[in-house]
């Protein structure tokens, strides 16, 4: 197939660093791996990351009746046979441009956006906006949800049952299982110590601040290694002088994704602390990674975690410090048990690699592809 890849987010560049810009590259580079002609067609391109191979990249224009200008000259030129569009709030041009050339538009929902923006970015005139995201999403031929929540969502937009697909996330199993981290601890000083490791955006849901709390109550020798940039950064770096644990923080801030896995080799036990919330709906792409690194989880128990964690981990009660720090303790203190969970994390995530969410995807546009 000639698959045409959408993206008209102006927050994420396909060549960056957030999850959903390596979600971008590597389902676009996976599809190509399956013998499809990928077109990916991003508001976005920047970054310092490498462009995903053997995939066609280029810019789409902000303006939406310009995309939808270019849109129509790019997919008719090129021949597409049908079109998957990244989900956002400039989402609508690749929807009326496909319908109109008698192209399958299947929409990857990756949160519920509009709700999203409403709580953490002050999104205004929040009715029209759901009324909008109602009716893009019930337009869709199809729908993927990267998770149960995200599910349930697209189905309260009013999204009939049978089109809408539920497909993970997933990880380059073959990069994160090459991590070295030895030089990254001799780096930041970290020889000979227990480390605690957390990788992602600092963004308050994410719980950095929950870790932090926990990592005061360990021993000396335990230390937390944080990767990752955002808007909680300098809070974080403050509880930590207050909490003392200010020598036992490592900030390495944000990281080309084909070096994090050797931050992540630098590390013993990985750490997913999400607060409590309602309708939790993430598919973490960092603890995807972390299995593919062989690392112990400790995450909280809700949503998909889990499901996707099983028998790699350890879940405690979403921001209850003292059962994070007592279930951090008990790994540290236990090398067999961290061995016995890094094994089991190495199983689970070969199943979860970028190529079997190819291959789930593949099903579904080619299944719209046929019928429009």
């Amino acid at each position: 197939m000639r698959i045409a890849y959408v993206c008209a987010d102006p927050g994420i560049p396909v060549q960056g660093h957030k999850g959903a810009s390596v979600h971008l590259r590597s389902l676009a580079s996976a599809l190509y791996r399956r013998g499809h002609d990928v077109l990916l067609a991003a508001s976005a391109t920047e970054g310092q990351n490498p462009p995903p191979a053997g995939v066609t990249l280029e810019r789409l224009p902000s303006d939406q009746a310009e995309a939808a200008a270019w849109l129509t000259r790019r997919l008719r030129d090129w021949g597409a046979d049908v079109v998957l569009e990244r989900y956002s709030l400039s989402s609508g041009p690749a929807l009326r441009v496909a319908h109109m050339l008698g192209l399958a538009l299947v929409l990857e929902v990756n949160a519920p956006l509009v709700d999203e923006a409403a709580r953490y970015r002050g999104l205004t005139n929040v009715d029209a906006w759901r009324a909008r995201e109602k009716e893009l999403m019930r337009a869709s031929d199809q729908v993927i949800a990267v998770s149960n929540g995200v599910r349930d969502h697209v189905l309260m937009c009013g999204v009939p049952r049978q089109r809408v697909v539920m497909v993970r996330n997933g990880v380059d199993v073959t990069l994160f299982a090459a991590g070295r981290g030895n030089g990254l601890r001799r780096r930041y000083g970290l020889r000979g110590k227990l480390v605690v490791g957390f990788a992602g955006s600092l963004k308050a849901w994410h719980g950095v601040r929950t870790l932090v709390h926990a990592l005061a109550g360990l021993p000396e020798i335990v230390h937390l290694l944080v990767v990752g940039d955002g808007p909680q950064r300098d809070d974080i770096e403050a509880l930590a002088t207050t909490l003392k644990v200010s020598k036992r923080l490592r900030m390495a801030g944000a990281v080309p994704h084909e070096r994090m896995p050797d931050y992540l080799a630098a590390m013993d036990v990985a750490v997913a602390p999400y607060e409590a919330q309602v309708g939790f709906y993430f598919s973490p792409l960092k603890v995807m990674e972390y299995l593919a690194a062989g690392l112990p989880v400790v995450a909280s128990n809700q949503g998909d975690l889990p499901d996707i964690i099983g028998d790699a981990g350890v879940l405690v009660a979403p921001g209850d410090e003292p059962a994070l720090r007592g279930a951090l303790s008990r790994l540290l203190q236990n090398d067999r048990r961290r061995k016995e969970l890094s094994l089991r994390a190495l199983r689970r995530a070969r199943a979860m690699s970028w190529d079997y969410v190819a291959k789930d995807v593949e099903s579904v546009l080619a299944l719209r592809a046929v019928a429009a």
